[in-house]
């Protein structure tokens, strides 16, 4: 029986380190603004996600987009990009280091 419990509670760990709730909304990992709308960079980085990771989706958000690439271990990856004056800010929010992938990032960086 406490093994089951056990196990429960681990489990229950795991599922909240997953969720994209859990990072948004600390700190992003990349913080920066761009002189495109935010429908420009929307449409340049979610190609490069989805060559990464096919299940990556976009969402529409009250002033901007989401795009989401799931993941199964740790927390998904998650991309914000919002009007900011003439142009857009990205925030990207990423699980902990030793699972934040480099390309993701580095698509963020090429499409601003």
């Amino acid at each position: 029986m406490s093994r089951m419990l056990m196990g429960g509670v681990v489990m229950a760990l795991l599922a909240g380190c997953s969720l994209p709730a859990s990072l948004v909304p600390g700190e992003p990992n990349y913080n920066k603004p761009s002189d495109k709308i935010p429908k420009e960079v929307a449409a340049c980085v979610l190609p490069a996600w989805q060559k990464e990771i096919p299940k990556t989706s976009q969402t529409s958000i009250s002033n901007g987009y989401r795009i989401t690439a799931p993941s199964i271990i740790t927390a998904d990856e998650v991309l914000d990009i919002v009007k900011y004056k003439d142009g857009s800010r990205v925030s990207l929010y990423q699980g902990p280091p030793w699972a934040k992938s480099g390309a993701m990032r580095q698509a963020v960086r090429d499409c601003l």
